[in-house]
């Protein structure tokens, strides 16, 4: 960007940060330098901001909760915009034996989940332990136990890459593996400001009880207190990932300080001071050594910049 370009960024934007090390915003711990970082929960800052870009062609991306990213260390021109919400500004709406669930994208997913506890919902319990916004989780289709948020959800709000509000139902999205693709994309960039669940009634306790269970499932089967993306890659069809990592016996290997976590084949884990390139190297190892072994190409679930 130019002084100019910087100086009405400055104006739009209440909360920008300029040439942010994305190690601070990546639940990896490691990242390159972009140019400007954005966080606003505002729609309307929002619309102006994605109308002011378009008009510029300045690029941009949305990083959530940082928890499925790879930033690459070389110097990002542009702006990232990270969404900022909270669970208390969710608003209940009754509906029939259920209710539907209005929900901001910058909420975290565990104070959501924690929340349709406390409020007594249910059918958001698989999500637990899961890290990030609920914005990301809409984007990448998060799931686990054989159960994918596309699936409660009832539609999706959005900007447009010109910043046009608009509302998509659940049956005009396409949700995939790991992939929801809302109209027009992928040639109009579309923004996720929040999302409709629809959920069921059900006893607070028993919700919390289920998901602290999934939570110390997690726990006991993941590796803790390290940088990670959680899962790296996307499970074949039919398989499992981690399990074709293992069976390669690749657990434990290394390239740089980036590591096969020995607990969890499918996460790769920063041992400490990891480059963004220790990883990538260390992924295209594994997929190597996989489609070697097995002959399956092993595909990152992590989106890398």
């Amino acid at each position: 960007m130019n002084n100019r370009q910087r100086t009405e960024l400055a104006t739009l934007c209440r909360t920008i940060r300029w040439e942010v090390d994305m190690a601070a915003y990546s639940t990896f711990r490691t990242g390159g330098t972009v140019e400007a970082m954005v966080e606003t929960g505002s729609s309307g800052e929002l619309a102006a901001l994605l109308r002011w870009l378009h008009r510029e062609q300045i690029p941009w991306h949305v990083v959530g909760g940082g928890s499925n990213i790879l930033v690459t260390s070389r110097y990002h021109q542009g702006v990232f915009i990270r969404l900022r919400g909270t669970v208390e500004e969710s608003v209940i709406e009754p509906e029939g034996s259920g209710c539907l669930v209005h929900v901001h994208a910058g909420c975290g997913l565990a104070a959501l989940v924690g929340w349709c506890g406390r409020n007594g919902l249910g059918g958001l319990e698989f999500m637990a332990g899961i890290p990030g916004s609920v914005g990301g989780a809409i984007r990448m289709n998060a799931g686990a136990f054989g159960q994918a948020i596309g699936e409660v959800l009832e539609s999706v709000h959005c900007l447009t890459g010109q910043g046009t509000a608009v509302t998509v139902a659940r049956k005009d999205a396409a949700f995939a593996y790991r992939s929801t693709r809302l109209p027009g994309e992928p040639a109009d960039k579309m923004l996720i400001t929040g999302g409709v669940f629809r959920l069921e009634l059900a006893d607070g306790q028993q919700v919390t009880t289920r998901c602290r269970e999934i939570v110390e499932q997690r726990r006991r089967k993941q590796p803790q207190g390290v940088g990670s993306a959680g899962s790296f890659f996307k499970n074949p069809e039919g398989d499992f990932a981690g399990r074709l990592i293992e069976q390669a016996g690749l657990k434990g290997l290394t390239h740089g300080k980036a590591m096969v976590s020995p607990q969890h084949a499918n996460f790769i884990v920063n041992t400490g001071g990891a480059a963004p390139e220790d990883i990538l190297g260390l992924m295209e190892e594994v997929r190597r050594k996989v489609l070697l072994h097995s002959g399956i190409l092993l595909e990152p679930e992590v989106h890398i910049y």
